[in-house]
Parts: C-alpha cells; structure tokens; sequence
C-alpha cells in the first residue's frame, strides 16, 4: 500500500518518464530523427519485426500522440493527484495492449521496451492508496 505522498511521487515520477521518452514525438523533425534512430537499434539487435518508413499520416498521428502526452505529463506534474494517476493507468494499460498487439501483427519487438514501462506503471497507479 502506497502512503498519498508517496502515491504522488509515482504519478509525477511517470509523468518525468513520459516528457522524456514522448516530447521527441511531438514534432515532425524530432520524429523523423527518433524514428532512425529506433529503426538503427532494431536492426542492430536483430529483433523480428518490421519498422516501416514513416509517411506523412504516420508522422502525423506520431505528432498527435506525443504533443497530447506532453500536455497530460505536464498536467501530472504541475497538479499531481490520485484521479489523475489512475487516469495514467489506465491510459497506460491501453498503450500497453495496442503496442502488444501492434507486436502481434509484425510490428518490431523494439516496441516492447516501450511496453514493460507502460505495463510497470500502468500496474503501480492502480495500487492501493492510504488516504488520511
């Protein structure tokens, strides 16, 4: 059981995560190059799937996605609560499924490193919360 302050800290710890892992897909240039770079390190690792080139309405729902989570880590960070992080979980759970079954459908594996955080603190923000 997570003491509230403690409950907190987790939600803007997820939230630090998220501007650092997501702001590079907030626009297009820092996509394209994110993207590469990604691509570089599946074929470097040899891992099963495939990353296909990124067209314009790629990059465009890429861009969507990261400027809202940016917007939503700010929100976390600048007025953490218990309603926000289980919010955060479930949103979390979500990308979780949709990244496991993108990996299902032959996208690359390089995907999964981006699901055991989701998974890990998806699962943490639904832990129970002590509420003095």
């Amino acid at each position: 059981m997570f003491s509230l302050p403690r409950y907190l800290s987790l939600v803007k710890a997820s939230a630090w995560y998220d501007l650092l892992v997501t702001w590079p897909f907030a626009t297009p240039w820092t996509f394209v190059w994110l993207y590469a770079q990604l691509g570089d390190t599946a074929l470097a690792l040899g891992l099963p799937g495939v990353l296909h080139p990124a067209d314009a309405t790629h990059v465009l729902l890429a861009n969507l996605m990261g400027s809202v989570v940016v917007v939503w880590s700010l929100a976390r960070l600048l007025a953490p609560s218990l309603l926000l992080g289980r919010l955060d979980g479930t949103a979390r759970l979500l990308f979780a499924a949709w990244q496991i079954n993108a990996y299902l459908s032959g996208a690359s594996a390089i995907v999964l490193g981006f699901t055991a955080f989701e998974l890990l603190f998806g699962v943490a923000q639904f832990w129970r919360v002590k509420v003095d």
